[in-house]
């Protein structure tokens, strides 16, 4: 038994001594969990902001589209939603054969159309730029609309523009709101959509992985305008601010030396463009050496049928966009050299462009016989057709 008594003691002090002589992990191994973790939780936090930095699904579509197969675009339309809802850029290369792109954000206000422009000719290097003149066309209250500031400048590269444009556009006490990278302040109230939220993270995720936008900022509902929509009355407002914004506009066209810019009003339902305006407009873009073309009026020209070929009061839906695309190539190919030369790679692209939007716009107008009121978009063309957006 003493014996036992002195193995156990020896034993306890020799395990002793292995406990004090036990070496402390390397300082690297330290340095590395602990990085690691702080990465991990940053992971977390920066999918967090992605999740709930909920905007319209539709801007990132278009927004983050232009950033793709860089300096293959023949034409940009820039613009509020009438910019990506009432023309379709794939059926223009189908039916005429150039290249063109829809650059719109929903109820965007023109004091960031100089902005629109730069980022597009950061990225893209167009025969033409078309500008609607939509969010010029407002009383000032339009200006100052958070919601709309943000659907564009959270969703556009971070750099001299959009800090510019924050300082243009923006006023002072809202700024910092704008310039913060705290996505969880500013949309701290997303998770009550969480549907949008979805929406919007999986249309990031799918333009992340897709080499190119394959409905070129295109979007519709498939619906048809209600006979109230005819009952709505709207008047244009070219107010002194709105005067100054584009007489700047104009300015900066033309010190950047770009020779093709025509400006546009698109056709609503029941808002033509006053005849005052459209004259004061196209003596101001004129006075630059640039067109105002008002097609407000270009309706029944163009075999719009009221009601039937829009989805609200504002916006053309598939059958409508169809008429209108097929209407506007045809003046932009009789009145500018806009065509250009493409690789067989460039060429295979858009023809996979077209097939995916010609199958879009079936499935469209398909729901516009049952007005379903669906939405149809980029991110249409990544999910299975049973599953709706």
């Amino acid at each position: 038994d003493l014996e036992n008594k002195e193995e156990t003691i020896e034993n306890d002090e020799t395990l002793g001594e292995e406990k004090k002589v036990k070496k402390k992990k390397p300082i690297h191994k330290v340095i590395l969990g602990y990085t690691g973790f702080i990465l991990a939780l940053l992971l977390i936090l920066y999918t967090a902001c992605m999740f709930l930095k909920m905007t319209e699904p539709v801007n990132v579509a278009s927004l983050q589209g232009i950033y793709k197969e860089k300096n293959t675009l023949d034409v940009v339309l820039i613009g509020a939603s009438e910019a990506y809802a009432n023309y379709c850029a794939p059926l223009a290369y189908e039916e005429y054969g150039y290249t063109s792109y829809s650059y719109g954000v929903s109820g965007v206000p023109g004091s960031l159309y100089k902005s629109m422009i730069r980022e597009v000719t950061d990225n893209q290097n167009p025969k033409l730029i078309v500008v609607e003149m939509n969010g010029l066309l407002q009383k000032d209250y339009y200006y100052d609309r958070q919601g709309n500031l943000h659907g564009y400048l959270d969703n556009i590269n971070y750099g001299d523009n959009r800090n510019e444009a924050i300082e243009y556009a923006v006023e002072d006490e809202d700024k910092d709101d704008f310039k913060t990278i705290n996505f969880l302040n500013v949309y701290h109230n997303s998770w009550k959509d969480p549907g949008k939220c979805i929406a919007t993270l999986f249309t990031r995720i799918g333009l992340f992985l897709e080499p190119k936008s394959n409905l070129k900022g295109y979007s519709t509902r498939a619906k048809t305008a209600s006979t109230d929509d005819l009952d709505i009355t709207k008047s244009n407002y070219f107010t002194d601010k709105s005067k100054a914004i584009f007489e700047d506009l104009l300015t900066y066209c033309n010190e950047q030396g770009l020779q093709n810019v025509l400006f546009v009003r698109f056709p609503h339902m029941n808002k033509d463009t006053e005849p005052e305006i459209a004259e004061e407009l196209a003596n101001m873009a004129n006075a630059h050496g640039y067109k105002f073309v008002d097609f407000s009026h270009s309706k029944e020209e163009a075999g719009i049928i009221p009601v039937e070929d829009y989805y609200n009061d504002e916006h053309f839906n598939a059958k409508g966009a169809r008429k209108f695309t097929s209407y506007f190539g045809n003046y932009l190919m009789n009145n500018y050299d806009i065509k250009g030369e493409y690789s067989e790679e460039l060429k295979k692209s858009w023809e996979d462009s077209v097939e995916k939007t010609e199958e879009i716009l079936t499935r469209a107008e398909q729901d516009i016989e049952n007005n379903l009121g669906r939405n149809y978009y980029e991110l249409s063309v990544y999910l299975p057709k049973w599953l709706n957006v």
